[in-house]
């Protein structure tokens, strides 16, 4: 019973009977055309199996095509989406600079006003002098407020990058 369940059970033992009949030199006409019949009806066989396969074939390389075409989209959607989410994240951090850097603006403007201011116009007589100085803490601001962005944009950088390797770890587990 175990011979039934191999592929083409029944050909292979008609192909060795026939062999036995060939070696021993008992081959009949009867036995040609059995053999022919058989070989014909393997051939039909054939012919449908390798449609079937072929329509199969076409099927699934039509699927992979989608597959690598959606696959495609999703990355582009996902650079996309890393696009935004640096945008927003630059944003952000644009904004709690300013505030940071407005605050200390006016703390440093209120103090020049009331400590600095008076000692310029009772001590050094040149004209304008207090706005030179508050020119001064304008640049020296505008700068300290691009390097907090950079510090702050940073660690945004460092959130989003361990969201991702955590997600990343979160997928493998799955």
């Amino acid at each position: 019973m175990e011979k039934h369940l191999e592929l083409y059970w029944e050909e292979i033992e008609n192909l060795k009977n026939y062999r036995t009949k060939l070696q021993t030199h008992t081959v009949y006409k009867d036995d040609l055309d059995e053999f022919g019949d058989q070989y014909e009806e393997l051939v039909a066989q054939t012919k449908v199996i390798t449609r079937v396969s072929d329509r199969l074939q076409k099927k699934l390389d039509s699927a992979n095509l989608q597959i690598r075409e959606q696959n495609d989209e999703i990355k582009d959607k996902n650079l996309e989406l890393e696009g935004t989410v640096l945008l927003l994240a630059k944003a952000k951090v644009g904004q709690r600079a300013a505030l940071i850097m407005m605050i200390i603006a006016l703390c440093l403007f209120i103090s020049e006003q009331l400590l600095l201011e008076p000692y310029i116009a009772s001590h050094i007589d040149i004209p304008f002098a207090g706005t030179g100085i508050l020119l001064i803490l304008f640049f020296v601001i505008k700068g300290l407020e691009s390097g907090l962005e950079k510090y702050f944009m940073n660690k945004e950088k460092q959130k989003i990058m361990k969201r991702e390797q955590e997600e990343a770890k979160e997928s493998l587990k799955k």
